[in-house]
């Protein structure tokens, strides 16, 4: 058991699962719930590249890859600890080279947590960094499943909270993601402050940085503002991008408000000089669990959908969040959760597939809490804007 000194509390503490600072070799922090144990051998991978679609890999398929042992520290700057081990695991960027997990040049990736809830990105450069691995073993030892086991990520010269447990799943983005920690407002950006960049010896790889710079007020040392929220201006959340050629990137994540129309109302021409095609348009929101993104976007599009903006956005149902006991102060509670949301303009006689697909996507076990909801919605009229064309034909 260890005593680390000098340990700070930010004010959103209590929105952790499980704090114990007093666990060796590391202290043991959970955002969520730790999934359920599973062996290194069993392990499956989802991955999915700019141009591919998902493809699930067992471990096995990597594990020949050239193991090495490093010597890095996880450094925890928004309680102010750190730690060095020795970490055992393959490079993240033979893992890309070898399953051909392709992004931009100046694109980024993102990796979800088995937790079913937290993710983290990186950019291109980042991932690349020959200090960044895929780690399953710490200090001679197999990765203990508190400090992420069976396979974790190591990003050293980034704040700890990039270093994401429990890897399930790599996807690769052409616009920046936003991890979950800009989504609820607990850091702004990962980089390191001087003080422990100068501590271990730090040089950031070089190229585009995964994350915007801190807020100047905030640049000194690193720290999330005393809100606990980024800076006033255009928040992360409305910068966040969508990857792939069908879809493009996405402006304000504030939800705008619903077209109207009157009920079943046909789209009418508005100029006889511009090609127009009648015919009833539906509005389809869906938002469902953040982790099945990939299944929704597989499901529309093999269902002859490939039409729909998406992004992430933080919202809750009947049940207020997620609940779960708490060993230290009884029931505790994450008001806002990370979700999907996705946008889907469709003809009228489209509707029903559409829905039977956003159902098997998303369905995890009838009457499961968080797998979402559906709303269809009367639209008016649609416009192509390089066209002028209206109603079916412009979507």
């Amino acid at each position: 058991m260890s005593v680390r000194e000098g340990v700070l509390y930010p004010k959103f503490a209590d929105k952790f699962f499980k704090i114990d600072f007093e666990a060796d070799p590391l202290p043991v922090l959970c955002l969520y719930p730790i999934p359920a144990p599973q062996e290194l051998n069993d392990l499956r991978l989802f991955v999915c590249g700019l141009e591919e679609q998902p493809r699930s890999i067992s471990w096995k398929t990597v594990a020949d890859l050239p193991r090495v042992k490093l010597k890095l520290p996880l450094i925890c700057q928004i309680f102010n600890w750190s730690q060095e081990v020795e970490w055992e695991g393959v490079r993240l960027a033979d893992v890309l080279d070898f399953l051909k997990i392709e992004t931009s040049p100046d694109g980024y990736y993102a990796f979800y947590s088995r937790d079913g809830v937290y993710f983290e990105t990186l950019s291109r450069g980042e991932a690349r960094d020959p200090r960044v691995l895929l780690a399953y073993g710490m200090n001679g030892a197999p990765l203990p499943i508190q400090h992420g086991g069976p396979l974790r990520l190591v990003v050293p010269f980034l704040q700890g909270y990039k270093s994401v447990k429990w890897v399930g799943s790599v996807r690769a983005f052409r616009y920046d993601p936003c991890g979950i920690k800009r989504l609820l407002g607990q850091s702004p950006s990962a980089k390191l402050n001087s003080t422990w960049t100068q501590k271990y010896n730090i040089d950031l790889p070089p190229g585009r940085a995964g994350d915007p710079p801190p807020p100047a007020e905030d640049a000194g040392n690193g720290r999330v503002s005393a809100s606990g929220a980024p800076s006033a201006g255009v928040s992360d959340a409305d910068r966040v991008g969508v990857a792939g050629d069908g879809l493009k990137q996405s402006v304000p994540v504030a939800l705008a408000p619903a077209i109207t129309a009157r009920a079943g109302s046909p789209v009418r021409a508005q100029n006889p000089e511009v090609k127009t095609q009648t015919g009833v348009l539906r509005e389809i929101v869906a938002i469902v669990r953040s982790t099945r993104r990939m299944e929704t976007e597989k499901a529309l599009e093999e269902n002859g959908v490939y039409q729909f903006t998406t992004y992430p956005v933080l919202g809750r149902g009947r049940q207020r969040g997620l609940k779960f006991p708490s060993p230290e102060d009884g029931d505790a509670a994450i008001k806002f959760l990370p979700k999907q949301l996705f946008h889907i303009f469709v003809e009228e006689n489209q509707v029903p597939r559409v829905i039977r697909s956003l159902i098997k996507a998303n369905r995890t076990g009838k009457g499961e809490y968080g797998d979402g909801k559906i709303f269809v919605l009367d639209a008016e009229d649609a416009v192509r804007v390089s066209t002028s064309e209206r109603g079916v034909v412009a979507i």
